[in-house]
């Protein structure tokens, strides 16, 4: 998309947000301290990226085994679903990563640069590279100053819980949670940085997302942020599978 673009005359910087932070990782963390019996890149031969993911899978089947075990119980499936001690266990792992728990953040950075080094091998692979990386653990920080600042203007609404949500209902869209009820925030808290932070650093008219087609509602509600955030943005979509 890139190389098209450049073809076409325009003057292209190509940037890539890493996730490297939030509820997803810490599943993967779980799973690694609970099964992982001290495996790494190195001593199994799998490359990082690959590693970690294998843990994300881990933590997801033993988070369905907890949920059909309280379902056995008597609890609702959507109660299990909330009650299951792996994800509480995540969810306390995410507070203390936002809190900046030494222990969390030292098995952060571990597992993170298996992830790293493994993308490097893929883009090397195929000879990809990027001007820039942005990181979720960075730019989820402004999106959360945005989120706030957006609140105290009314773009934002908070619920009893103290969740924070936004109604797009009149778009034609629903509610969307941008941060949840004990502060964390959420997968798109980031993107919401992350787009102010690109058009800060670099002489843009316009960002284009190369995405999958999976994603296409949620940049729907990121552009609708981006506007009612008075950003005034030409941001175009690009669905790629």
């Amino acid at each position: 998309m890139a190389e098209i673009l450049k073809a076409s005359g325009k003057k292209v910087y190509k940037t890539q947000i890493i996730n490297d932070r939030g509820i997803h990782i810490c599943k993967s963390m779980i799973a690694w301290e609970k099964f992982g019996n001290g495996e790494t890149p190195e001593s199994t031969g799998i490359k990082g990226d690959k590693l970690v993911g294998n843990y994300y899978v881990a933590f997801d089947k033993a988070y369905k085994e907890e949920i059909n075990e309280l379902v056995s119980k008597g609890l609702s499936e959507e109660e299990a679903k909330k009650q299951a001690p792996i994800l509480l266990e995540a969810q306390e792992m995410l507070l203390k990563w936002e809190s900046g728990n030494e222990s969390v953040i030292a098995l952060w950075k571990k597992m993170n640069q298996w992830v790293y080094d493994g993308f490097d091998v893929s883009y090397k692979n195929l000879g990809v590279a990027f001007d820039k990386n942005y990181y979720e653990s960075d730019t989820y920080i402004l999106g959360k100053d945005v989120v706030a600042e957006g609140l105290k203007k009314g773009i934002f609404e908070q619920d009893k819980d103290g969740s924070v949500w936004i109604d797009l209902t009149d778009e034609g869209l629903d509610r969307k949670i941008v941060q949840r009820s004990d502060g964390t925030s959420v997968y798109i808290t980031q993107d919401i940085g992350t787009a102010i932070e690109r058009f800060k650093d670099y002489d843009i008219d316009s960002l284009t997302y190369t995405v999958g087609n999976e994603q296409d509602y949620h940049f729907k509600v990121l552009f609708l942020f981006l506007k009612k955030l008075t950003f005034t943005v030409l941001v175009k979509l690009i669905l790629y599978i």
